[in-house]
């Protein structure tokens, strides 16, 4: 990059943006700030500042007038599967927009952190390989007002937008429980205290169906890639490792990854079934020297929602690569690699 680019990551202690902060800041060519309400112990660059807090913005980054990139990362707060809050989410974005048109003169691009259920992932059934231009479903879908917001917006402005759309995101964070790897590898570590198979408690149409997963590190690259190309602004991408697998061929080897007996299709409610195992968990962490209580390892209601989805879930990235994107991650490696790093993290045992 010819010149430096002053970026402010929003929303940095979140779990899409941690990477995207990491890699931002080992670019020479960008100048990296992170928003959130709370500023993280050890933070960098970082601005203090609540997003539902319009006036409270505006004066925040009126002080850093430098800033000429934001990636917005934030969303509000949501349950498994259900209808996210579609006001309050529009609000904050809307709220940013406000402060970065009356406070950054260089301001130049948003970027919006989105994710598969643009496409009804968490409804039911959708065609796939799902496309950016494929018909949306009934709303409410937060995102469809905050794409539209941006883009009407935009319209007769010099800044332009980007927008990502991950599936299920992956990564080692270690404290974050809505984790796909950290929560099956608690599931699998317990199992294997308790001498049982590791079973599968999804639906047994799971079992079966082909899915795509996107690692953060990936997703990260793909979003400071956005920022940077041309052919990206006011558009939207998906970004997922580019392979699908099917948990029938996973599942075995995620058995011999966590050193446990694989077991067979059991349907069972996680949240029901693991109510009463943070004794067994303990017990498991005392003697492994574990770092974290279970609540901070595994949350069974997100385990219900991705192992309960029993239709195909494949996001097209063509357009991607169409356009210049040729990152690409193995997803088999990619859990393989996580596991690992949860364990070196004292968060999973060997």
């Amino acid at each position: 990059m010819a010149n430096t680019r002053n970026l402010l990551i929003v929303g940095a202690s979140g779990a899409a943006a941690m990477r995207v902060t990491e890699q931002a800041l080992a670019d020479p060519g960008l100048a990296v700030t992170g928003l959130s309400r709370r500023v993280p112990e050890g933070a960098g660059d970082w601005i203090a500042a609540d997003l539902t807090d319009a006036a409270g913005l505006k004066r925040a980054l009126a002080t850093r007038p430098e800033i000429s990139h934001v990636v917005y990362a934030s969303r509000a707060p949501f349950g498994e599967g259900g209808v996210e809050d579609v006001p309050g989410n529009l609000a904050m974005l809307r709220n940013l927009l406000d402060a970065a048109e009356a406070s950054l003169p260089r301001f130049a691009h948003i970027h919006m952190v989105h994710g598969g259920k643009w496409y009804g992932v968490h409804i039911g059934p959708l065609r796939t390989p799902a496309r950016e231009d494929a018909p949306r479903h009934m709303p409410p879908n937060f995102y469809y007002d905050q794409q539209d917001l941006v883009a009407a917006r935009q319209q007769g402005r010099d800044w332009s937008w980007s927008a990502s759309r991950p599936g299920f995101v992956v990564d080692v964070a270690p404290g974050r429980a809505r984790n796909m790897v950290s929560t099956l590898g608690a599931y699998a570590a317990i199992c294997r205290e308790l001498r049982v198979p590791f079973d599968f408690p999804g639906k047994p149409g799971t079992w079966e169906a082909l899915h795509d997963v996107t690692d953060a590190s990936l997703l990260a690259e793909g979003v400071l890639w956005m920022l940077g190309e041309p052919r990206a602004a006011n558009r939207a991408f998906n970004i997922t490792n580019g392979d699908c697998f099917r948990w029938c061929d996973l599942w075995p080897y995620l058995a011999a990854q966590f050193g446990v007996d694989c077991g067979v299709v059991r349907p069972m409610s996680m949240p029901r079934w693991m109510a009463d195992k943070a004794p067994v968990w303990e017990a498991i962490r005392a003697r492994h020297g574990l770092a974290l209580p279970i609540g901070q390892v595994a949350n069974w209601d997100f385990a219900d929602f991705f192992l309960g989805m029993d239709y195909d879930i494949i996001l097209s990235t063509t357009a991607a690569r169409s356009a210049g994107f040729t990152g690409f991650v193995d997803s088999w490696a990619m859990f393989a690699a996580q596991i690992e790093g949860y364990r070196a993290a004292r968060v999973l045992p060997r």
